[in-house]
């Protein structure tokens, strides 16, 4: 009888034990993107969620709204607040249920995503010279905050070495302009191709389509489709935010995807903004889309195809910016990335937060036309008139290329708002380009408007650049 009594006891003691694990697991819990001190987007629909016991009833208190809702049968639970309005002061958020969870000192403001590979993740390291500018810390920032995935945080001297470069120099124009709370949500990885950033199923139906090899001639782990979306995405979805900020592409030069880009890179924002409308049941989105042009390189690569296709991906997507880079290279990795940050801001405040008098772009061609040996070329955003930056009266780094597909140097000189482009070896043009890969690499332009800005390369026709079928992966 012994022995069975102390069996029964240790069956009870088990059964408390499941019971207490199950009590534990039905509490609310939420994702990281909320936390203490975080930034809550302004004037949008916020959605607010997280996990309970199925058929739990939750309620979310905030700003003066009080919503409520009951958990599904899997558990999951959603509110979403009606727009906030801009708020330096710090308020609680409180979600009820079983427990309570409270996230103090919040604030409400311009929330955006900044995400890409290691030139949108290369931090301030104080050991590689890389810091904030100690005169920064003289205004106040308790109201410039971000978020790595581990918790937000204000910025100070000591977070700073948290914080991507690029986002900083975006975000901080930003909070000093529209002096509102300017919240970053940071998500990135190093050496990262755009299909990983992608759902895994929708990365299938793209390379199908442009009958990219099953590997994607990149076979590395962190490479594969949906891999960087599932651990970085997937979890933030469907938060609110302003718009978002990418920096990548290099991968997909150096992995014989640079052409592929013109397709992928709009197929990648269709399908982000697709996911965050459905997400959160709401009406689609074009949320802003900006990113940064990489700039030359020094290395084997489709950089010049890869420029291009950024390009040209403005012309098939709707509210999207780039910021053109090419005179910070030649690196993978430019050390200074204060105007990749500061030119995205421009598209920004001029799209985003009413500076209509802002020139926020340099010049991006606009078109082509023949007349006889000349292509006369026309551009966009020319803003106080086109410049040369160059040395000498003409402009640099333009070619010609006639139906041999063979490109020579060209003569090319502004006049008024357009450039002209002629070469005695093309009597007849049909193809131009400018800044195409360079014998001997380096940030030099030649084409920029009034305001400094400099002119996105290009590249007019349809070529697929020469491939390598043992390429290193």
């Amino acid at each position: 009888m012994r022995g069975m009594n102390n069996r029964f006891k240790v069956l009870i003691c088990v059964v408390g034990v499941v019971a207490c694990a199950s009590m534990a697991s039905a509490e609310i819990t939420m994702p990281d993107i909320f936390g203490d001190n975080m930034v809550m987007q302004r004037e949008l629909p916020v959605p607010v969620w997280g996990s309970a016991a199925p058929g739990e009833k939750v309620s979310v208190s905030f700003a003066g709204q009080t919503l409520k809702t009951t958990a599904d049968a899997q558990g999951k639970w959603m509110v979403t607040l009606k727009p906030l309005k801009t708020s330096t002061i710090e308020q609680t958020m409180t979600v009820s249920g079983s427990n309570t969870v409270t996230f103090s000192g919040v604030v409400v403001g311009e929330v955006w995503l900044c995400s890409g590979q290691s030139n949108m993740a290369g931090r301030f390291v104080k050991s590689k010279g890389r810091a904030i500018n100690p005169k920064a810390f003289e205004q106040d920032l308790t109201r410039f905050r971000f978020t790595t995935r581990q918790g937000w945080k204000p910025l100070t001297q000591q977070s700073q070495n948290l914080l991507s470069c690029v986002a900083y120099y975006f975000g901080i124009e930003l909070y000093r302009e529209l002096k509102v709370p300017v919240g970053l949500i940071l998500r990135y990885n190093s050496g990262t191709p755009i299909q990983a950033w992608m759902p895994p199923e929708s990365a299938e139906i793209i390379r199908k389509k442009l009958n990219i090899p099953k590997d994607w001639n990149d076979v590395a782990e962190i490479r594969n489709p949906g891999v960087q979306f599932n651990d970085k995405i997937a979890p933030i979805l469907p938060v609110a935010f302003r718009g978002v900020i990418w920096y990548q592409g290099e991968r997909n030069a150096k992995a014989q995807t640079g052409w592929e880009y013109r397709h992928l890179l709009p197929f990648h924002i269709k399908t982000w903004r697709e996911l965050w409308a459905s997400r959160a049941g709401l009406k689609l989105r074009n949320f802003p889309f900006y990113y940064v042009q990489v700039p030359t390189q020094t290395r084997v690569g489709e950089w010049p195809w890869l420029r291009d296709a950024m390009r040209r991906a403005l012309d098939t997507t709707e509210n999207t910016g780039m910021a053109v880079f090419y005179d910070h290279g030649p690196s993978l990795h430019p050390p200074n990335k204060q105007p990749a940050g500061k030119r995205l801001s421009l598209w920004a405040l001029a799209r985003d937060y009413g500076r209509k008098d802002l020139v926020h772009c340099g010049p991006l061609l606009d078109k082509v036309r023949i007349d006889g040996a000349k292509a006369i070329l026309s551009f966009k955003h020319v803003g106080g008139g086109l410049k040369n930056a160059s040395k000498g009266k003409g402009l640099k780094f333009f070619e010609l290329a006639g139906k041999d597909r063979k490109y020579a140097p060209a003569d090319a000189r502004i006049e008024g708002d357009t450039v002209v482009v002629q070469s005695k070896s093309i009597p007849k043009p049909i193809y131009v380009r400018y800044l195409f890969r360079k014998p001997t690499p380096d940030p030099q332009v030649s084409l920029i408007n009034a305001e400094g800005l400099p002119a996105s390369s290009f590249m007019t026709d349809e070529f697929k650049p020469p491939r390598d079928d043992k390429i290193k992966k």
